[in-house]
């Protein structure tokens, strides 16, 4: 029951849309089971040579209850599967909007291949169980209640001998449901391996080529693809048992009827032919009527294993999207504060010490700092020093303990994640571009941007040597990932689209990797020209932009254990003047050798 609960909200939105549908699949029943009725009594007629009237009245009742039954069922259809699909669209909705608030951490310990298969495998799997699994099990209550009592009506000795098999029909039904639940999970898990074992394969596929891996990868997709043929013909071999017996339990009853129900019948016509009074009329019209209500039970216990699958299906579904559903991220909101409608650029401090989630070793220790606003700041250390750590706690990528971040004298988590986010501009070393227009990927992080802003944006990153060799220029289509593009060109787009939001603080994550030094210096520098007291936080394995910052912070293991302008540091002894001297002596070699 817990488990259908998941269901009722969603459900309850189109209720009333459910309850026209509901009401026009008992119609269709309730028509259903009058038509053996007419026949009854049309049967039980004949022997008395009925008029042309009567005969004709018999026949437009049959014809009114087939119009009645045609108009009933397109009601059900649309008013039943109809908030079916309305339903898939209302989670699926739902389901995104979910995915939009959770955090890096959910994101690392998921693979992407696994959540689309929730988004669409699993989904398709409850819509499936919502409009043609409901609608069964109510047509199969309604049409077994109703049929069994209008049987009890006509022959209730009958009913009783007709009804001695179908308690075999529980066993198997209780026997098969948890296995078959049970592997219906299964299934789905491996085909959520496939989908993201395709989705890791095509992203990347110029790695698997590179690495000469084709071979490889087929066989890992074939064995992959021959362990979900064998989950489902394992639960194929388990409904190839589980279907018959349903079939032959019917047929039993159906064995029965015949057999006793035709020596009523045969007794009964022989009493009124040798002129005996009958008490207990069993007329060949009550025993075609009788059958015609067993044969309905038939469809109604033979879909059981049709519920069964859907059931099970949906619900293992339900259960994998609710697992995210019932995610939440965890950076902690605590009550906004009203009177921030914008951030200058000032950043403390205070103590921080941080751990990521999950683990107990912190990679950020004890670290008090002052960052003015419009200041530049470049941060620096040896590979694992905790200088990407540090740049994500800015903009709440992950969450320090306690009030150890404030921005403007205010604790960061205070600050609504809308406002805060939206004045900091964050570029790492692999930026991700939409498979669409350079100008679109640009423009992305801003509404009404013009033609014009755009532009003064291509020059700042020095892109427009670039545009001058494509064709189509801004317009030209970067693939998915940016597939299409260097390092250096997606890098400085991305910077582009950052630029274009005017933010107040700059983060950039060794967002220069991919670009030579002349290029980098050029880039600085119209970043400089272009924005005003906009405070900027450098991280680079480079040091040949330090000289131009205001403050140099050196890290190494998670602290910070220098810090000054150039000069000050070369006259330390320090790691940042073994780091420099070592740089510019490979500078050196490199002009040497060439």
């Amino acid at each position: 029951m817990k488990r259908i609960k998941a269901f009722i909200p969603y459900l309850y939105a189109y209720r009333w849309e459910m309850t026209i549908g509901i009401i026009a699949l008992l119609a269709t029943d309730f028509i259903g089971l009058v038509i053996p009725w007419i026949l009854k009594n049309f049967i039980d007629l004949l022997p008395q040579k009925p008029s042309g009237s009567e005969l004709a009245w018999y026949a437009g009742l049959l014809f009114l209850a087939a119009v009645g039954q045609g108009v009933s069922r397109f009601g059900w259809r649309k008013y039943l599967f109809g908030p079916s699909r309305k339903v898939e669209v209302d989670i699926l909705n739902k389901l995104f909007h979910h995915l939009q608030t959770l955090d890096k951490t959910f994101f690392q310990n998921q693979k992407v291949g696994d959540l689309m298969s929730r988004a669409t495998n699993d989904l398709r799997a409850v819509k499936d169980f919502l409009g043609l699994g409901l609608l069964v099990v109510l047509d199969a209550v309604v049409v077994i209640v109703a049929a069994v009592g209008l049987m009890i009506t006509i022959n209730p000795q009958l009913t009783f001998y007709a009804l001695i098999p179908l308690p075999l029909l529980s066993i198997l039904f209780f026997g098969f449901i948890k296995t078959i639940g049970i592997r219906h999970t299964a299934i789905q898990e491996n085909l959520a391996k496939i989908t993201s074992m395709v989705q890791e394969n095509l992203a990347g596929i110029r790695v698997l080529h590179a690495f000469v891996q084709e071979e490889h990868e087929k066989q890992r997709f074939d064995d992959l693809n021959r362990k979900h043929i064998a989950k489902n013909m394992g639960l194929a071999k388990l409904f190839g048992m589980f279907t018959p017996s349903l079939v032959l339990t019917v047929g039993i009853a159906g064995l029965i009827t015949l057999w006793v129900g035709g020596k009523e019948v045969i007794a009964h016509q022989m009493a009124i032919q040798s002129g005996e009074v009958v008490e207990n009329v069993f007329s060949i019209g009550s025993f075609v009527a009788f059958n015609g209500y067993l044969l309905m039970l038939a469809w109604p216990m033979m879909a059981i294993g049709y519920v069964t699958n859907l059931t099970q299906k949906g619900l293992a579904a339900m259960d994998r999207i609710q697992e995210i559903f019932d995610s939440r991220s965890s950076l902690i909101e605590r009550g906004f504060s009203t009177t921030v409608k914008a951030i200058e650029g000032e950043f403390e401090f205070k103590d921080l010490t941080f751990s990521y989630p999950g683990e107990t070793d912190p990679v950020l220790k004890h670290i008090d700092l002052k960052i003015e606003p419009g200041s530049t700041v470049a941060l620096i250390g040896l590979i694992g020093s905790g200088k990407s750590s540090f740049a994500q706690l800015i903009p709440r990528i992950f969450d320090a303990e306690g009030d150890s971040i404030f921005v403007d004298g205010q604790p960061i988590r205070e600050i609504p994640l809308s406002v805060l986010r939206s004045q900091i501009a964050f570029v790492d070393q692999e930026p991700f571009l939409f498979s669409t227009s350079i100008r679109n990927n640009i423009a992305m992080g801003r509404s009404g941007v013009t033609d014009e802003e755009i532009d003064t944006m291509v020059r700042c990153v020095h892109l427009t040597p670039d545009l001058e060799r494509w064709p189509q220029g801004l317009e030209t289509v970067v693939g998915e990932r940016g597939v299409s593009l260097s390092g250096g060109q997606k890098q400085r787009i991305a910077l582009a689209r950052t630029l274009i939001r005017n933010p107040r603080i700059l983060i950039l994550d060794d967002a220069f990797s991919s670009l030579d030094i002349e290029t980098e210096a050029i880039i600085l520098s119209n970043i400089r020209k272009i924005t005003q007291s906009l405070t900027t936080l450098i991280i680079t394995h480079r040091l040949t932009i330090t000289r131009r910052v205001d403050q140099i912070l050196v890290m190494e293991r998670g602290e910070i254990v220098e810090r000054g302008n150039h000069e000050k540091l070369m006259k330390s002894n320090g790691l940042y003047q073994r780091m420099y001297n070592n740089q510019a002596l490979a500078r050196e070699m490199e002009i040497l050798l060439q």
